[in-house]
């Protein structure tokens, strides 16, 4: 346990997490100095809690990032999304608000944002307070290292926030790419060109046309390799579903629509077309 100090020590400090702030409750601050220079153990439960203060899963600090999010949820949660039962949402998001505005950790307005997210999709309604969506941009502006908890925690609620902080953010991770946690499964740069993928989306629904642009040529200018092809196609579209939303010329989308089909991509052709028609009817 010893030897994880410096590490965690770096990890707090590109996140700009005082040592006060990240031992508060769990250890002294002199013991935590001590054990990022590696002078102490401590035990393996504080060590646990310290991560999870920064951000991370045990697994990605460790160095496999190859995690599920779905894993962090509570079951009642997860069952309450699969059903689509938006009553049992706002009562959750009432108590998970009601615990963070009471305790301030930041892992119940994720949950309760996870929510809202599903209750905005369902019900085009944000449920998310203003006053917490500024707690929100603020808490995301100063993430540094984007874990793969934090891309999800921006994945949630890039259609709560203002257009031009989703753009803000999502500038910020392209930037500070070289930080996000590497592993052999590419598991956090899938989820990085989700999420920015999502937020692309975002601005151009709410046609935010000019930021979307300016966010779907940065994503184009990072190198993925051929396993990320699916991504390319997918920047590709939104590239044509911009350029729909300026002129209204549909042959371009549904031409390139239809090769996606030819080429046996159902599941993403079927994607693409729950994309344009929102497209269609926000136009």
């Amino acid at each position: 346990m010893k030897s994880l100090g410096p590490k965690f020590k770096r990890l707090r400090k590109e996140q700009n997490i005082t040592l006060t702030a990240a031992a508060k409750g769990i250890c002294s601050t002199s013991n935590l100095s001590r054990w990022e220079n590696g002078k102490i153990q401590i035990t393996f439960d504080n060590v646990m809690k310290l991560i999870n203060r920064i951000h991370f899963t045990p697994t990605e600090f460790i160095g496999n990032s190859e995690t599920d999010n779905d894993e962090t949820l509570p079951a009642e949660i997860r069952q309450v999304i699969e059903a689509g039962d938006t009553v049992k949402m706002e009562k959750l998001i009432a108590y998970y608000l009601d615990l963070y505005h009471q305790n301030r950790k930041f892992f119940d307005l994720f949950l309760a944002i996870v929510l809202c997210n599903q209750y905005l999709l369902i019900k085009n309604k944000n449920l998310l307070p203003f006053s917490d969506q500024m707690r929100l941009y603020t808490h995301l502006s100063q993430i540094k290292v984007w874990s793969s908890f934090n891309l999800s925690f921006f994945g949630n609620c890039v259609f709560m926030i203002k257009s031009d902080r989703v753009f803000a953010i999502a500038m910020q991770i392209i930037n500070n790419q070289d930080l996000i946690p590497k592993d052999p499964t590419f598991y956090n740069l899938i989820t990085m060109m989700g999420v920015l993928a999502d937020a692309s989306i975002s601005l151009i629904f709410r046609k935010d046309l000019k930021r979307a642009k300016k966010l779907l040529n940065a994503l184009e200018r990072i190198k993925l390799s051929q396993v990320f092809s699916f991504f390319k196609m997918t920047l590709n579209f939104l590239q044509e579903v911009v350029r729909y939303m300026e002129n209204g010329e549909e042959d371009d989308i549904l031409e390139f629509i239809q090769k996606t089909v030819d080429l046996g991509m159902n599941d993403a052709a079927n994607t693409f077309i729950d994309v344009f028609k929102r497209a269609k009817e926000l136009r």
